[in-house]
Protein backbone atom coordinates (compact mmCIF):
# COMPACT_ATOMS: atom_id res chain seq x y z
CA UNK A 1 0.00 0.00 0.00
CA UNK A 2 2.81 2.39 0.89
CA UNK A 3 4.55 1.66 -2.40
CA UNK A 4 1.30 2.37 -4.30
CA UNK A 5 0.87 5.73 -2.52
CA UNK A 6 4.48 6.68 -3.23
CA UNK A 7 4.07 5.74 -6.89
CA UNK A 8 0.91 7.85 -7.25
CA UNK A 9 2.65 10.81 -5.61
CA UNK A 10 5.69 10.48 -7.90
CA UNK A 11 3.56 10.24 -11.05
CA UNK A 12 1.53 13.28 -10.01
CA UNK A 13 4.67 15.28 -9.29
CA UNK A 14 6.20 14.40 -12.67
CA UNK A 15 2.98 15.28 -14.51
CA UNK A 16 2.75 18.62 -12.68
CA UNK A 17 6.26 19.76 -13.54
CA UNK A 18 5.91 18.41 -17.10
CA UNK A 19 2.74 20.47 -17.63
CA UNK A 20 4.37 23.54 -16.15
CA UNK A 21 7.36 23.10 -18.45
CA UNK A 22 5.39 22.53 -21.64
CA UNK A 23 2.81 25.26 -21.16
CA UNK A 24 4.75 28.11 -19.62
CA UNK A 25 8.32 27.94 -20.93
CA UNK A 26 9.62 30.51 -23.36
CA UNK A 27 12.04 28.28 -25.25
CA UNK A 28 15.62 29.59 -25.38
CA UNK A 29 19.13 28.25 -25.68
CA UNK A 30 19.90 26.75 -22.28
CA UNK A 31 23.37 28.26 -22.29
CA UNK A 32 22.08 31.82 -22.67
CA UNK A 33 23.39 33.92 -19.79
CA UNK A 34 25.85 31.23 -18.71
CA UNK A 35 29.59 31.56 -18.16
CA UNK A 36 32.30 28.96 -18.82
CA UNK A 37 34.51 28.32 -15.78
CA UNK A 38 37.86 26.81 -16.86
CA UNK A 39 39.19 23.53 -15.55
CA UNK A 40 41.97 23.57 -13.00
CA UNK A 41 43.08 23.37 -9.40
CA UNK A 42 42.14 25.81 -6.66
CA UNK A 43 42.35 26.05 -2.88
CA UNK A 44 38.90 25.66 -1.34
CA UNK A 45 37.66 26.74 2.09
CA UNK A 46 38.90 29.09 4.81
CA UNK A 47 40.44 27.87 8.06
CA UNK A 48 39.43 30.95 10.04
CA UNK A 49 35.74 30.00 9.73
CA UNK A 50 36.20 26.69 11.58
CA UNK A 51 35.02 23.19 10.57
CA UNK A 52 31.32 24.10 10.48
CA UNK A 53 31.73 27.05 8.13
CA UNK A 54 34.83 26.60 5.98
CA UNK A 55 37.76 24.61 7.42
CA UNK A 56 39.97 22.89 6.51
CA UNK A 57 41.40 24.57 3.44
CA UNK A 58 42.17 21.94 0.79
CA UNK A 59 43.04 21.54 -2.88
CA UNK A 60 40.34 20.71 -5.41
CA UNK A 61 40.54 19.96 -9.13
CA UNK A 62 37.48 20.63 -11.29
CA UNK A 63 36.69 19.94 -14.92
CA UNK A 64 35.44 22.81 -17.04
CA UNK A 65 31.79 23.66 -16.39
CA UNK A 66 29.23 26.38 -17.01
CA UNK A 67 27.28 28.35 -14.44
CA UNK A 68 24.45 30.88 -14.65
CA UNK A 69 25.69 34.44 -14.90
CA UNK A 70 22.84 35.56 -12.64
CA UNK A 71 20.81 34.11 -9.80
CA UNK A 72 17.54 32.62 -11.10
CA UNK A 73 14.90 35.36 -11.04
CA UNK A 74 11.25 35.26 -10.08
CA UNK A 75 10.32 35.74 -13.74
CA UNK A 76 12.45 32.84 -15.00
CA UNK A 77 11.39 30.50 -12.20
CA UNK A 78 7.69 31.19 -12.74
CA UNK A 79 7.95 30.33 -16.43
CA UNK A 80 8.48 26.76 -15.21
CA UNK A 81 6.65 26.76 -11.87
CA UNK A 82 3.94 29.46 -12.22
CA UNK A 83 2.25 28.85 -8.87
CA UNK A 84 5.27 30.42 -7.16
CA UNK A 85 3.91 33.87 -8.03
CA UNK A 86 1.34 33.49 -5.24
CA UNK A 87 4.11 33.09 -2.67
CA UNK A 88 6.72 35.56 -3.84
CA UNK A 89 8.54 36.99 -0.87
CA UNK A 90 7.79 40.63 -0.10
CA UNK A 91 11.53 40.99 0.44
CA UNK A 92 12.42 39.75 -3.05
CA UNK A 93 9.33 40.65 -5.04
CA UNK A 94 10.25 42.21 -8.40
CA UNK A 95 10.37 40.16 -11.61
CA UNK A 96 14.14 40.53 -11.89
CA UNK A 97 14.80 39.96 -8.19
CA UNK A 98 16.27 36.58 -7.25
CA UNK A 99 13.65 33.93 -6.63
CA UNK A 100 13.32 33.01 -2.94
CA UNK A 101 10.82 30.99 -0.90
CA UNK A 102 11.99 27.88 -2.76
CA UNK A 103 13.12 24.60 -1.26
CA UNK A 104 16.26 22.77 -2.35
CA UNK A 105 14.01 20.24 -4.07
CA UNK A 106 12.27 22.93 -6.11
CA UNK A 107 15.64 24.36 -7.10
CA UNK A 108 16.72 20.89 -8.28
CA UNK A 109 13.47 20.49 -10.27
CA UNK A 110 13.90 23.85 -11.98
CA UNK A 111 17.49 23.16 -12.98
CA UNK A 112 16.56 19.69 -14.25
CA UNK A 113 13.67 21.01 -16.34
CA UNK A 114 15.94 23.58 -17.96
CA UNK A 115 18.60 20.98 -18.83
CA UNK A 116 20.93 21.90 -15.98
CA UNK A 117 21.78 20.93 -12.42
CA UNK A 118 22.58 22.67 -9.17
CA UNK A 119 26.31 23.40 -8.94
CA UNK A 120 28.34 21.38 -6.48
CA UNK A 121 29.74 23.29 -3.55
CA UNK A 122 33.20 23.14 -5.14
CA UNK A 123 31.90 24.44 -8.48
CA UNK A 124 30.12 27.27 -6.74
CA UNK A 125 33.23 28.33 -4.81
CA UNK A 126 35.47 28.26 -7.87
CA UNK A 127 32.93 30.28 -9.87
CA UNK A 128 32.88 32.84 -7.03
CA UNK A 129 36.23 33.91 -8.44
CA UNK A 130 38.53 34.41 -5.45
CA UNK A 131 41.97 32.82 -5.16
CA UNK A 132 41.47 32.72 -1.38
CA UNK A 133 38.34 31.38 0.34
CA UNK A 134 38.81 33.94 3.11
CA UNK A 135 38.41 36.76 0.56
CA UNK A 136 35.37 38.03 -1.34
CA UNK A 137 34.40 37.57 -5.01
CA UNK A 138 35.92 41.00 -5.68
CA UNK A 139 39.07 40.45 -3.57
CA UNK A 140 40.04 41.55 -0.07
CA UNK A 141 38.34 44.24 1.98
CA UNK A 142 34.80 45.55 2.27
CA UNK A 143 34.01 49.18 1.49
CA UNK A 144 30.76 50.17 3.24
CA UNK A 145 30.44 53.29 1.07
CA UNK A 146 31.13 51.69 -2.31
CA UNK A 147 29.91 48.18 -1.57
CA UNK A 148 30.39 45.47 -4.19
CA UNK A 149 27.76 43.16 -2.76
CA UNK A 150 24.34 43.32 -1.09
CA UNK A 151 25.10 42.42 2.51
CA UNK A 152 27.48 42.95 5.40
CA UNK A 153 27.72 46.52 6.66
CA UNK A 154 25.47 47.39 3.74
CA UNK A 155 22.77 45.11 5.14
CA UNK A 156 19.36 46.09 3.83
CA UNK A 157 15.81 44.94 4.34
CA UNK A 158 15.42 43.22 0.96
CA UNK A 159 17.15 41.94 -2.17
CA UNK A 160 17.78 43.92 -5.35
CA UNK A 161 17.44 42.94 -9.04
CA UNK A 162 20.14 40.51 -10.12
CA UNK A 163 23.23 42.13 -11.62
CA UNK A 164 22.89 45.34 -9.62
CA UNK A 165 26.47 45.02 -8.34
CA UNK A 166 29.67 44.49 -10.38
CA UNK A 167 30.51 41.04 -11.76
CA UNK A 168 33.52 39.04 -10.61
CA UNK A 169 36.52 38.15 -12.78
CA UNK A 170 34.54 35.45 -14.62
CA UNK A 171 31.62 37.76 -15.37
CA UNK A 172 29.37 36.14 -12.74
CA UNK A 173 27.14 38.39 -10.63
CA UNK A 174 25.99 38.37 -6.99
CA UNK A 175 28.30 35.64 -5.72
CA UNK A 176 28.67 37.68 -2.55
CA UNK A 177 25.41 38.87 -1.02
CA UNK A 178 21.90 39.51 -2.37
CA UNK A 179 20.59 36.01 -1.49
CA UNK A 180 22.09 32.73 -0.30
CA UNK A 181 22.28 30.04 -2.99
CA UNK A 182 21.48 26.35 -2.68
CA UNK A 183 24.18 23.96 -3.93
CA UNK A 184 23.91 20.22 -4.47
CA UNK A 185 26.03 18.98 -1.53
CA UNK A 186 24.89 17.53 1.76
CA UNK A 187 26.34 19.34 4.77
CA UNK A 188 28.94 17.72 7.04
CA UNK A 189 31.46 19.37 9.39
CA UNK A 190 34.79 19.85 7.65
CA UNK A 191 35.40 18.33 4.23
CA UNK A 192 36.26 14.84 2.99
CA UNK A 193 39.89 15.74 2.42
CA UNK A 194 42.58 13.86 0.48
CA UNK A 195 45.78 15.06 -1.20
CA UNK A 196 43.62 16.56 -3.93
CA UNK A 197 39.90 16.14 -4.50
CA UNK A 198 38.82 15.66 -8.10
CA UNK A 199 35.31 16.88 -8.97
CA UNK A 200 34.07 16.35 -5.39
CA UNK A 201 30.36 15.77 -4.83
CA UNK A 202 30.29 16.04 -1.02
CA UNK A 203 28.88 13.41 1.39
CA UNK A 204 26.62 10.70 -0.04
CA UNK A 205 23.87 11.47 2.50
CA UNK A 206 22.93 13.88 5.24
CA UNK A 207 20.18 15.95 6.81
CA UNK A 208 21.00 19.51 5.75
CA UNK A 209 21.98 20.96 2.38
CA UNK A 210 24.72 23.55 1.93
CA UNK A 211 24.00 27.11 0.88
CA UNK A 212 26.61 29.62 -0.21
CA UNK A 213 27.26 33.31 -0.82
CA UNK A 214 25.64 35.19 2.05
CA UNK A 215 22.66 37.50 1.65
CA UNK A 216 21.33 41.02 2.08
CA UNK A 217 20.38 40.00 5.62
CA UNK A 218 23.75 38.60 6.73
CA UNK A 219 27.19 39.55 8.01
CA UNK A 220 30.30 40.50 6.05
CA UNK A 221 32.02 37.15 6.58
CA UNK A 222 29.07 35.27 5.07
CA UNK A 223 29.95 36.92 1.74
CA UNK A 224 33.45 35.38 1.68
CA UNK A 225 33.82 32.79 -1.06
CA UNK A 226 34.89 30.04 1.37
CA UNK A 227 32.08 30.54 3.90
CA UNK A 228 29.37 27.88 4.05
CA UNK A 229 26.06 27.54 5.86
CA UNK A 230 23.17 25.11 5.63
CA UNK A 231 19.40 24.59 5.82
CA UNK A 232 16.99 21.68 5.62
CA UNK A 233 16.28 20.87 1.93
CA UNK A 234 12.51 21.03 2.51
CA UNK A 235 12.75 24.58 3.89
CA UNK A 236 10.65 26.67 1.55
CA UNK A 237 9.97 29.98 3.23
CA UNK A 238 13.35 31.67 3.48
CA UNK A 239 13.15 35.14 1.95
CA UNK A 240 16.94 35.24 1.52
CA UNK A 241 17.72 31.86 -0.10
CA UNK A 242 17.69 31.33 -3.86
CA UNK A 243 19.91 29.51 -6.36
CA UNK A 244 21.54 29.38 -9.78
CA UNK A 245 22.18 26.41 -12.09
CA UNK A 246 25.20 24.82 -13.75
CA UNK A 247 26.11 22.46 -16.61
CA UNK A 248 28.92 19.90 -16.42
CA UNK A 249 31.26 19.67 -19.41
CA UNK A 250 32.93 16.32 -20.13
CA UNK A 251 36.64 16.22 -20.83
CA UNK A 252 40.08 14.89 -20.05
CA UNK A 253 42.34 16.76 -17.70
CA UNK A 254 44.86 16.39 -14.87
CA UNK A 255 47.78 14.80 -16.75
CA UNK A 256 45.52 12.91 -19.11
CA UNK A 257 43.39 11.37 -16.36
CA UNK A 258 39.67 11.37 -17.19
CA UNK A 259 38.15 13.19 -14.24
CA UNK A 260 34.56 13.28 -15.35
CA UNK A 261 32.18 12.15 -12.57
Amino acid sequence: MLILIQSIFLIGHVLFIDMAFSENTEFRNITDDMVVIPSGKFRMGCNQFGPMHGAPEHWVYLNEFMIDRFEVTNKRFEEIIPDHKRRRSKLSKCDECPVTNVSWYEAVDYCYLTGKTLPTEAQWEKAAGSEDGCAFPWGYGFDPIHSQGRGGLDMRDKSVPVGSYPANKYGVYDMGGNVWEWVSDWMAPGYQVSEILINPQGPSSGIMKVRRGGAYSDSIKAMATGYRDWSHPSSRFFSDVGFRCAINIKGKSLDGLTTQD
